[in-house]
């Protein structure tokens, strides 16, 4: 296995593991704080981080088992994007840290996101 691949795991894991807890820390820690709607555009951030995370672990998987492919690095690279731009940016507004302002790079995280599974299924066409 590729230190490349090896990072990829570790990373779709530990996000995965964050997703747990920002979930939780949502739901008992924000309860008092945060509205409804930011509520649930904190459970939709978790949401995308974990889709993200597992598509991650997913694409590090299938490039383990068919070989390398260059759609599958920049598929990852658009994943590891979502959960950066779409989900920490939702985290961080939500909690004060940012002004709202930024919440307007989210459909970037969300493009990111639906490209990188698109990226996902030409390799897997493509493939001989």
């Amino acid at each position: 296995m590729t230190t490349l691949n090896k990072t990829f795991l570790i990373f779709g894991a530990l996000s995965l593991m964050t997703t747990g807890m920002l979930s939780a820390y949502g739901f008992h820690g924000l309860a008092e704080t945060l509205t409804e709607a930011d509520r649930l555009s904190w459970r939709w951030a978790v949401q995308i981080q974990a889709y993200a995370s597992i598509g991650l672990l997913l694409v590090t998987m299938l490039d383990l088992h068919i070989g390398p492919a260059k759609l599958l690095n920049i598929a990852r690279s658009l994943f590891i994007l979502a959960i950066v731009v779409f989900s920490g940016t939702v985290y961080l507004e939500k909690l004060g840290l940012i002004p709202e302002a930024f919440g307007n790079i989210d459909p970037l995280g969300g493009s990111s996101f639906m490209l990188a599974w698109g990226l996902v299924a030409v390799t897997i066409l493509l493939k001989k």
